[in-house]
């Protein structure tokens, strides 16, 4: 009985590494496109349940407005032709019909002469009216804007100031000058750069990231010491959190490889000597650090056969190193390549190396 059980608890155990392989070697955005097609049904029919009814009274609207100007043409073009086809029209005499309305702005001046004016302040106003459109939209928009949405702020806003602090950390801030009145700001703007130069030149002491409220408050007094004047009326600061670290999930990104071969080649005897290496790689991705956890021998033989052999000087040196590293790091990007896998070797990290 306690043997099917620890059969039972070896296989849940290989059924659970499985998963989490596959978890491991499955890209986020594989999980946020079953997530949003889970959701997807869910967002439509919140959708349609906004768009549906406006996009049906646009149709209404635009099959009833159709309708409207349609009829009024109809209408139009049917009176035209009652009265072509009437007795009256036919016995009317045609060439009076074209010469009667210049016989009358000869008869009566008068009204020819308002006629020309009207229809040229009529077309006058139309062509003022497109000229000047956009004017005239901004303000129709300005006159039914209220009051307070017209009114300046006395502010001036500088972006992502960096400072160093807490040795070899960076604090990124956002700074907020508030002036006394909107003349006072425009005075500050022209020497924007020297109050710049002034911030950027303040002395951050800071004991945590993020500073707390007590250090925030403290920077904000050495800053408006720093631009002390009538003009400014206070000053605000926000740090801008970056994103995500260097070192996000790097510990997934590496692979260690120890006791690895390389062959050392002696110039004056002739002869080779053996350099042992223990090092870990940091690749770009999960991806190719699984790849090299499971291909750990065809990588041992790949590195073996493929890195040529180095000067006897070298290993011992910090060049040496170099020169090493950069020719593991070489080798493993090819064999990745050849391999059709995607992805690379960013860093090699030596952790022990010896000349035997």
């Amino acid at each position: 009985m306690k043997f099917l059980i620890k059969i039972e608890e070896a296989i849940d155990n290989l059924i659970l590494t499985f998963v989490e392989k596959m978890k491991a070697a499955t890209p986020h955005f594989v999980f946020r496109s079953i997530d949003w097609i889970k959701h997807s049904p869910q967002m439509a029919k919140k959708k349609a349940g906004v768009y549906v009814p406006k996009i049906r009274i646009f149709f209404l609207k635009v099959i009833g407005y159709t309708q409207h100007y349609t009829t009024i043409v109809k209408g139009h073009i049917v009176g035209v032709q009652i009265y072509l086809r009437s007795d009256e029209f036919k016995q009317r005499n045609k060439v009076e019909m074209i010469v009667s309305p210049l016989k009358k702005f000869k008869t009566d001046p008068v009204k020819a002469f308002s006629f020309v004016i009207i229809m040229s302040i009529f077309m006058g106003s139309g062509y003022f009216i497109y000229k000047n459109t956009e004017k005239i939209i901004s303000g129709t928009k300005a006159l039914r804007a209220p009051a307070s949405a017209g009114l300046e702020d006395p502010i001036l806003e500088f972006k992502k100031l960096k400072y160093h602090v807490l040795g070899d950390k960076e604090l990124e801030l956002d700074v907020t000058i508030t002036a006394k009145s909107i003349e006072d700001k425009r005075d500050l703007e022209h020497i924007e750069k020297e109050i710049e130069e002034h911030l950027l030149g303040v002395s951050i002491h800071i004991n945590q990231l993020p500073p707390s409220n007590e250090e925030i408050e403290a920077i904000e007094k050495e800053m408006m010491e720093k631009i002390e004047g009538a003009k400014v009326k206070s000053v605000e600061i926000k740090q801008v959190l970056g994103g995500r670290p260097k070192y996000f999930m790097q510990t997934e990104k590496l692979a260690a490889f120890k006791d690895i071969n390389l062959q050392l080649f002696l110039e004056d005897t002739r002869r080779n000597r053996q350099i042992w290496v223990d090092f870990t790689a940091l690749s770009s991705n999960r991806n190719v650090t699984l790849f090299l956890k499971d291909h750990e021998i065809e990588i041992r033989d790949y590195i073996n056969m493929h890195v040529e052999p180095v000067i006897p000087q070298l290993p011992i040196e910090e060049e040496g190193r170099q020169i090493i590293k950069d020719k593991i790091r070489i080798e493993l990007n090819e064999y990745l390549k050849k391999s059709g896998i995607e992805g690379k070797i960013l860093e090699i990290y030596v952790d022990y190396l010896i000349v035997s």
